[in-house]
């Protein structure tokens, strides 16, 4: 009672600022459930994309690229990755440094695979920061359906079937960084983010915006240290994002541009940028990309947005959603395997603040309130009781259409006579030859060979070709080669169902 009489109002729900404390629970590192969903999801992608890589069947060239340029980074060379075009350096392509991280791996086992199993294990990894920030917050049980649902959400399915990509260096480190966040870590926090500016030269805006985050969503009076960590990555974020397109990236390119501003429409130098246009480029196939964001929301059960976490996956989306390449704004490829540690963990601290809401109201949210509060309680209640449950079972049901369901499918697995003709093939080429191939024997030549593919322009006469006809739609490889190389510059050493190598003639 207060003086007079007066009892004390409950608060609502909307007038709580931020979740109450959680009661402190174990490690998630000695959850041995915790243990066999990251090893389970570890597993799952290795096959997934060790697999493609054993069949030949590359889904771009993405994968050779990354492997010649993580192998010169591993002879201490710069990055120049022929197989994108005669000495082309990858950092006037990408900034992307932090590459350099996987070379330890490479000395040990020099192979494509080896780029795709530290893929997944990163996608594995990721799972106990997301998983140690609701077993804090939301307790145990809660945590080990949220990380099952997370390692097994589409976009990081999509990544392994994209065979390899560097923002797979990202996903830990965003996973590692939010989770800190919603635990109140500041320091840790920052320490996570700060390498997100080495692995690509966008990441550096979603730096930005969790720097931002840290700036408006706590008592600015309060936590000074909150808002020195939020000023710090937020010039630290978009400091690199635009020092890398804006000066490094011209600098190793041969035209000394940034490529992608091609994609920028109406942001691309010469065109007629105005507020409208933007706001046409952005609304444009509007369909592609409202079904994008609404598959990005559903693995989350739709709560993440009851967090403002969740606006740290503003910049990545609304730059792809700008962009006039269609390539980003759908749900294919991987570029949404970053998305989704912030929306877990977004979805995380919603959860928390739903709990602290209820509990700050000193009654059950679904008490029985008439009217349209009643019926916004009463959904948060559910939402609250039934969240991690629903995650789980939209993962379950999404895995028969994402490539999850490629594991239990015999066709995954197989190889045949043409397989072996392509490794016979690749056999005959020597260690540190160069090379002209197709698409589908890139990466596996890539490891230890001067690789060109054979569709780009302005290739050198490399020692080698090894041209799969199958992969080209090619019937009389022979001729073709003849017709592009006249006057018996090649001579053919091996052919056998319609792969052939050819060696060139020594003058």
């Amino acid at each position: 009672m207060l003086p007079g009489g007066d009892k004390p109002r409950p608060m609502l729900p909307e007038e709580v600022a931020a979740p109450a404390p959680a009661v402190t629970a174990p490690s998630v590192y000695r959850d041995p459930l915790t243990w066999a969903i990251a090893l389970v999801v570890f597993g799952a992608y290795t096959t997934i994309s060790v697999s493609r890589l054993i069949q030949l069947n590359p889904t771009s060239w993405d994968l050779s690229i990354f492997t010649e340029c993580v192998k010169q980074y591993a002879h201490f060379h710069a990055p120049i990755v022929d197989v994108m075009g005669a000495g082309t350096n990858t950092l006037g392509v990408h900034f992307s440094p932090a590459l350099a991280a996987i070379t330890p791996f490479f000395w040990v086992f020099p192979s494509p695979a080896t780029l795709l199993v530290v893929q997944a294990l990163l996608a594995g990894a990721s799972v106990f920061p997301v998983s140690g920030a609701a077993r804090e917050k939301v307790g145990p049980g809660a945590a080990r359906t949220i990380a099952l649902s997370y390692g097994f959400s589409w976009g990081l399915q999509q990544m392994s079937n994209f065979d390899f990509h560097e923002i797979a260096l990202a996903v830990p480190l965003l996973a590692f960084s939010l989770s800190a966040l919603v635990r109140g870590r500041i320091t840790t926090t920052v320490l996570w983010a700060m390498p997100l500016v080495l692995v690509k030269e966008d990441q550096g805006f979603t730096v930005a915006a969790l720097g931002m985050y840290l700036l408006f969503s706590g008592d600015r009076a309060a936590d000074r240290t909150r808002m020195r960590a939020g000023q710090f990555l937020t010039v630290w974020g978009l400091g690199w994002s635009l020092l890398a397109i804006l000066v490094i990236i011209p600098h190793f390119n041969a035209s000394h541009v940034y490529t992608f501003w091609g994609n920028g429409g109406v942001l691309a130098p010469g065109g007629h940028a105005s507020f409208l246009a933007l706001v046409r480029q952005f609304c444009y196939a509007w369909p592609v990309k409202l079904q994008t964001v609404v598959l990005l929301l559903l693995p989350t059960a739709f709560i993440a947005l009851r967090s403002p976490l969740v606006l740290i996956a503003l910049p990545g989306i609304g730059l792809r959603f700008v962009s006039s390449d269609n390539a980003y704004w759908g749900t294919s490829w991987h570029y949404n395997a970053t998305v989704m540690p912030i929306l877990f963990v977004a979805a995380v601290d919603a959860l928390a603040r739903m709990a602290a809401a209820r509990q700050a109201a000193g009654t059950a949210l679904d008490s029985g309130t008439p009217g349209p509060r009643g019926r916004r309680r009463a959904a948060l209640a559910g939402a609250e009781r039934h969240g991690p449950a629903m995650m789980v079972a939209i993962a379950a049901a999404m895995a028969f259409q994402f490539p999850l369901s490629s594991l239990w499918n015999g066709q995954t697995y197989e190889t045949g006579p043409h397989i072996a003709a392509d490794n016979a093939a690749m056999a005959k080429v020597p260690d540190g030859a160069t090379v002209l191939t197709t698409l589908n024997l890139l990466a596996s030549l890539a490891a230890r060979t001067d690789t060109y593919w054979l569709a780009n322009p302005g290739n050198p006469d490399t020692e080698y070709i090894v041209f799969d006809g199958q992969n080209t739609g090619t019937s009389d490889v022979p001729a073709t080669v003849n017709q592009f190389y006249p006057g018996h510059i090649y001579t053919q050493i091996f052919a056998d169902g319609n792969v052939y190598v050819f060696r060139r003639n020594v003058p």
